[in-house]
C-alpha cells in the first residue's frame, strides 16, 4: 500500500497497525472456507473478523495499490493469470 505524494511519488503509509503488505506470510488472515483469502482496504480499522484482513490505506488522498509476484509460476510469466478485481463495498 502506497500513498500518493503531491510530487508524484509514492511511500509506504503510516497505519496504525503497522501493516503495509499482506503476503503468504502475514499472521493472522482469515480465510474463506473454500481457501479464498478476501482483503479489506478501508482507510480506518473495519472492526470484527475484517480487521484481520486489513491492509490500511491512507488517511486521506490517492494511494496504490501494487501485486508482487515472488517466483511467479507460468500462467503469470505468460501473462495468463488475471488478477482478482477491486471491488468496492
Amino acid at each position: 500500500m502506497y500513498q500518493a505524494e503531491a510530487n508524484g511519488a509514492f511511500f509506504l503509509t503510516d497505519n496504525p497497525i503497522d501493516r503495509y503488505t499482506i503476503g503468504d506470510r502475514t499472521p493472522g488472515l482469515i480465510y474463506g472456507e473454500d481457501g479464498s483469502l478476501e482483503i479489506v482496504i478501508p482507510r480506518s480499522d473495519p472492526g470484527g473478523v475484517q480487521t484481520a484482513n486489513w491492509l490500511p490505506a491512507p488517511a486521506s488522498g490517492p494511494f496504490l495499490i501494487l501485486l508482487r509476484a515472488y517466483m511467479p509460476d507460468a500462467a503469470m510469466t505468460g501473462q495468463i493469470y488475471t488478477p482478482p478485481a477491486i471491488a468496492q463495498s
